[in-house]
């Protein structure tokens, strides 16, 4: 949970990486644009030069582009955020043009001349901060890649190693199971069925049989014998077996095209083992908890690769968030890790008072 927290917090922090990078570069290609048009002093040039030659006629053809040219110089928002002379030059222009004051034209037009150099090099300055930024966002990118992709192969590293340890504790718990079964079998059940030949007494005798059948229930309970015919028969067995102690009316439905699919006859005891201990864990948990009066056991295709089982009940339902959240609450996590184990899903739909429904899905493969 740790590890997807950490890729939770670091996903989001490589999206805003990537947004700052974009509004970097969006501030970077807003920065090379022309603050200023560059012409307006040129222009002003052509018609010095023209009265340097006193052609009145020529000097009238540049004023007049000189005017338009001013006319569309006009400092914007930015230019006089930053450089609020700009504005007192460009209109000291304008009367120098209103006024005929060629003096005050040309002594404004250097101020914008000097004003336009400033302005390049703030320009210039704020091109190679922008570029900064875009260097930096490009570093924190490939640092966040780089930490995301350590921690998703440190996550899916340990989490196969969890993976596998669970698989062999389970083997290992399975195996010790087999063991107490047939331990039980070959000296407990033997020994009660010599008593019983031994005993005159007829209550005794009976009291024998009955210890012998819970032995012999603890036994299958430990290591189902019917899965060696086959998964089916198991389950079959199984819900027999717990509508006969419980007296609760269970239900199972097989699909035909199932029984009669190929592929059941070659799964492995382990996959067997793991869809018999999933569904006699949530029968077990309908009959001690939920209250319920029946228990309907489906199993139906779901597509061509794979099938579900769905147990549900009428019981008194439950709280899964909180379930889940118990320590104690060994049932649900050991139902969730043998559906792991073979690569199957389990989805747990219950409400306080309105019974519960669990469905897992199970590949064929």
């Amino acid at each position: 949970m740790c590890y997807n927290f950490l890729m939770k917090k670091t996903t989001i922090l490589l999206l805003l990486a990537i947004f700052s990078f974009n509004a970097a570069s969006h501030e970077a290609q807003k920065q090379t644009e022309p603050l200023m048009p560059e012409g307006l002093t040129q222009k002003w040039l052509n018609c010095e030069s023209a009265l340097e030659k006193d052609n009145s006629e020529e000097f009238q053809k540049n004023f007049e582009d000189f005017t338009l040219e001013v006319k569309k110089s006009k400092p914007s928002d930015t230019v006089t955020y930053y450089f609020p002379e700009a504005k007192t030059i460009y209109e000291s222009i304008l009367l120098g043009i209103r006024d005929g004051d060629n003096q005050k034209i040309s002594q404004n037009v250097q101020n914008w001349e000097i004003l336009q150099k400033n302005i390049s090099r703030f320009q210039l300055q704020q091109l190679f901060y922008s570029y900064r930024i875009l260097i930096a966002v490009i570093i924190i990118l490939f640092l966040l890649a780089l930490a995301l992709f350590i921690l998703y192969r440190f996550s899916s590293y340990s989490k196969k190693e969890n993976k596998a340890f669970t698989r062999q504790m389970i083997q290992t718990q399975e195996a010790e199971r087999e063991r107490i079964s047939n331990e039980l079998h070959d000296t407990v059940c033997q020994d009660l069925r010599e008593l019983q030949f031994r005993l005159e007494d007829e209550k005794t005798v009976e009291l024998c049989k009955k210890i012998s059948n819970d032995v012999r229930n603890t036994c299958y309970a430990l290591t189902p014998s019917d899965l060696n015919e086959g998964i089916f028969e198991a389950l079959i067995s199984l819900c027999s077996m717990n509508q006969k102690d419980s007296n609760i009316k269970i239900i199972l439905s097989i699909q035909e095209d199932i029984k009669s699919n190929p592929r059941f006859l070659v799964f492995s005891k382990e996959k067997s083992l793991n869809i018999y201990r999933i569904v006699q864990e949530i029968l077990a948990n309908a009959i001690k908890h939920a209250q319920a009066e029946a228990i309907s056991v489906l199993i139906r295709s779901f597509d061509t690769e794979n099938f579900r089982i769905i147990i549900s009940d009428d019981g008194k339902g439950f709280d899964l968030k909180t379930a889940l959240k118990k320590k104690k609450h060994f049932g649900l996590k050991n139902i969730y890790t043998r559906a792991e184990n073979m690569n199957a899903t389990v989805t747990i739909k219950s409400e306080e008072g309105d019974g519960t429904q669990v469905t897992v899905t199970i590949p064929y493969k």
